[in-house]
């Protein structure tokens, strides 16, 4: 009774020891990299800040937090900032690639080599062995388009029965007239000369003609 009492309650204890130990071995804060067992060389990016803004680091170190696999061919932010619970790699030999504090909140890129890790403390920071660092090309993200200006309203269609009326037509422009020469108005009439004596000659010659006639029938008229 007392024996399986006891193997119950380290089975318990065990229990809660696994439960409480693997939590904190896997809050990792190495931008899981490589494994913490393993060292071997790596390409990481991040944030260059100094070891006291970040959890577990060395005011007289300088960490790379927000690591990363790289390499990288840009990224969008010119500056970058690291909170105390970050992940961040401690960077041993920083002379090797001259880094210096002008380089600090930018984005590098660091070659070398990452040491094992086989502590089971989160804020004890991984080391990286620092072979080669550059910065890391900054590109903005383009810029939202120009809004397009607003469109003039269309105007809408003729409808038939305007289509159908009829328009008025503009009217002609007056001619000028050329005025009568005042010396035409002036000057009298005439009428083409037609008439000749010769009709007056023959009327008078008939009427001597018939006075003839009637003036012998007379004569004879007394005679008899």
């Amino acid at each position: 009774m007392n024996f399986k009492y006891l193997y119950g309650a380290t089975v318990v204890v065990f229990a809660f020891a696994v439960v409480t130990v693997e939590p904190a071995y896997a809050q990792r804060r190495d931008g899981n990299l490589l494994p913490q067992d393993k060292s071997g060389q790596v390409t990481a990016v991040g944030c260059l800040v100094r070891g006291n803004t970040v959890r577990g680091g060395k005011a007289d170190k300088y960490v790379l937090a927000r690591p990363r696999t790289g390499p990288v061919a840009s990224v969008t932010e010119a500056s970058c900032t690291a909170d105390p619970g970050a992940d961040a790699l401690t960077l041993d030999n920083p002379e090797k690639a001259a880094i210096k504090d002008s380089m600090l909140g930018r984005w590098v890129e660091i070659t070398g080599r990452l040491e094992s890790e086989t502590s089971k403390d989160p804020d004890n920071l991984r080391e990286l062995d620092v072979v080669s660092a550059k910065m890391v090309t900054v590109v903005p993200p383009p810029r939202a388009a120009a809004a397009a200006p607003p469109r003039q309203a269309t105007p809408p269609p003729a409808t038939a029965s305007a289509a159908a009326e009829p328009r008025p037509t503009p009217a002609a422009a007056p001619q000028a007239t050329a005025a009568p020469a005042a010396s035409a108005s002036a000057a009298p009439r005439s009428l083409p000369k037609t008439a000749s004596n010769v009709p007056a000659i023959g009327l008078a010659a008939l009427l001597a003609l018939a006075g003839g006639f009637i003036l012998r029938a007379f004569r004879l008229r007394q005679r008899g």
